[in-house]
């Protein structure tokens, strides 16, 4: 099992208590498929109390921001 690593940065309490669970799975793939598992469950929880958060697509693995307009707009 390799150990998650944290690069000098703060996080808040969901991704601190994300992290205090990456030693129960064997992969970093099976850590972020829990992560985001447990995302999308709070995503929902936060409608609950009228907060609306969406999270972006990857296609392919490549995030969305990959595909952005605003992205290759940019460097024209």
């Amino acid at each position: 099992m390799s150990s998650y690593k944290i690069q000098n940065t703060t996080y808040g309490a969901l991704m601190n208590d994300l992290i205090k669970e990456r030693h129960r799975f064997d992969t970093e793939e099976e850590f972020q498929a829990f992560a985001l598992d447990e995302v999308r469950k709070f995503i929902t929880d936060l409608r609950s109390i009228n907060i609306e958060l969406t999270m972006r697509p990857t296609y392919s693995g490549q995030p969305l921001s990959h595909h952005s307009v605003t992205q290759k707009l940019a460097k024209l």
